[in-house]
């Protein structure tokens, strides 16, 4: 009988042994195509400099570039390459380059935990539960808690970043509220204690907390991280409120990982996946850990790199002539797609600076000269004639007493030409969906920071994205250069438009209604 057994044994390794082997081809076989496809992402932005400001006088325009899924190289590695430009392609070396981990892009991390008792476990810390006690179950926690005190959360975000945790059962409960990330550790996930009687596993619920709180801080990147066993109370319901809070999050423009582990009692169906594709399946706690360390290293995946258009000293660079150009980032040998970037309207300044004293010295002799000239052809003042005799005036009747005199509304309608035009523009997602934003009775400058008068928190906006001017006839949309444009119910503005009550406009991510009485 032992010998069969061993025979069987080996027979068991040979066929395990060809199994890893042919799925190690089979992942070879699928990897290999997708070494050839580029990964690297590249979002623009063109900064203008001031021309009020004496200080930038001499200073060039400059094209910030947040490159995505780059390989770590050094700065000299990173080139962006104007392939539209005519006979050959333009180059030009970064100038700056800022790791993820050292620039001001804050980020906000929630992480979404099963917490029904089956799922944590009931076996080392619930002394009501006997050794002999059939209902006692072992559970992911202690080893989770323990593998989760390695990892430094803190290092996952430049400094002021935060996080959060929440757990669920038979309802949600913020296990770590909202503050910073150095705040998550295994031991404030509490005991198994603590999770004894929960029975049920309202995952939607706890996803649609962790959304709000994210949409309530002002950070640059937000992430969720859910850990589950793929099961919602009602998985039936779940699936369509999954999908609507996977739309959610790509309005609000949240990074969403998942870790699918199952306990002895979890049911089968895994419906995570129709939020979140990118969902991990782990057989024990340590892994689950491991998962998220990965998952919170992916957080350095950019660094943000600035390029000069111009270069003095080779006298190479850019022509910002108005027009959309094809850029590309290149990496060492490895290049982005092509994205088509709009280069405003600029010239080299002048060397020298403004010549003042010239100014001033040509000022002065204008002024000596036109007072030399009135003092030659200055006459001498002649007397007057004596006035000649006035006769006595005749009398008049006295005048008649005038009616009551009339009111005249001037500028009635808010506007010293007298006409009513109002204009607001309401936002359909983001952080300020559906605030009232009204538009100034001259010109209102749209971008994402001062000295703009309405500012959006939108990453794919240019600084001074765009401007609406208001006149007698209504309102006008002019793009300022942007970089990712400007649209008017889903065409891009060349130059200017003129909206209408009830226009869709676009801008980065962001989508608005326009409104207005004119």
């Amino acid at each position: 009988m032992s010998s069969v057994i061993r025979k069987l044994e080996g027979i068991s390794r040979v066929v395990i042994v060809g199994l890893v082997v042919a799925f190690g081809q089979v992942l070879v076989a699928h990897a290999a195509p997708e070494a050839a496809t580029s990964q690297v992402e590249v979002l623009y932005e063109v900064v203008m400099p001031d021309l009020t400001d004496p200080k930038q006088a001499e200073a060039v325009p400059i094209i910030k570039a947040t490159v995505i899924g780059a390989p770590n190289q050094p700065m000299e590695k990173f080139v962006l390459v104007d392939k539209s430009a005519k006979p050959t392609p333009v180059e030009i070396k970064a100038s700056k380059l800022t790791p993820f981990l050292k620039s001001t892009e804050k980020l906000a991390i929630v992480i979404v935990m099963n917490g029904w008792e089956m799922w944590i476990g009931n076996d080392r810390e619930v002394p009501a539960i006997k050794e002999d006690d059939p209902s006692r179950y072992p559970g992911v926690l202690v080893e989770l808690r323990s593998a989760l005190d390695k990892l430094k959360f803190q290092e996952s975000g430049p400094p002021g970043s935060l996080g959060m945790v929440i757990t669920y059962g038979d309802r949600p409960t913020i296990r770590v509220p909202m503050g910073p990330l150095a705040d998550i550790t295994g031991s404030k996930l509490g005991t198994q204690q603590d999770y004894f009687g929960t029975t049920g596993v309202e995952l939607v619920s706890a996803i649609r907390l962790a959304m709000s709180e994210l949409k309530k801080v002002q950070v640059s990147r937000r992430v969720l991280i859910v850990v589950c066993d793929g099961n919602d109370t009602n998985n039936d319901a779940a699936k369509a409120q999954l999908l609507d809070l996977k739309k959610q999050a790509a309005q609000d423009q949240v990074q969403t990982f998942a870790i699918v582990y199952k306990a002895k009692l979890s049911g089968e169906s895994n419906i995570i996946p129709i939020m979140i594709p990118q969902t991990a399946q782990v057989t024990t706690a340590e892994n689950i850990a491991a998962t998220i360390a990965n998952i919170l290293s992916r957080m350095d995946d950019r660094k943000y790199l600035e390029f000069p258009i111009y270069n003095p000293k080779t006298e190479t660079g850019l022509t910002f002539d108005g027009k959309a150009h094809d850029l590309i980032v290149r990496v060492d040998k490895e290049e982005s797609e092509v994205t088509q970037v709009q280069l405003k309207v600029w010239n080299l300044p002048s060397g020298g600076g403004f010549p003042w004293l010239v100014l001033i010295v040509v000022f002065v002799v204008l002024f000596l000269l036109i007072f030399v000239m009135v003092k030659i052809f200055k006459k001498k003042p002649v007397e007057a004639p004596a006035p000649a005799p006035m006769m006595a005036p005749m009398p008049m009747d006295a005048p008649k007493p005038m009616g009551p005199m009339k009111t005249v509304m001037i500028g009635q309608g808010g506007d010293e030409g007298g006409f009513p035009v109002v204009g607001w523009l309401v936002p359909l997602n983001g952080q300020h969906a559906y605030q009232t934003m009204r538009l100034r009775s001259s010109m209102t400058k749209i971008g994402t920071a001062p000295p703009a008068d309405i500012v959006i928190n939108d990453g794919f906006m240019s600084t001074e994205h765009c401007q609406i001017n208001c006149s007698p006839q209504g309102f006008t949309l002019i793009d300022g250069g942007s970089t990712n444009g400007s649209y008017v119910n889903e065409r891009r503005v060349t130059a200017k438009h003129d909206l209408v009550d009830n226009d869709l406009v676009t801008f980065g991510k962001t989508n608005f209604k326009f409104k207005s009485i004119v």
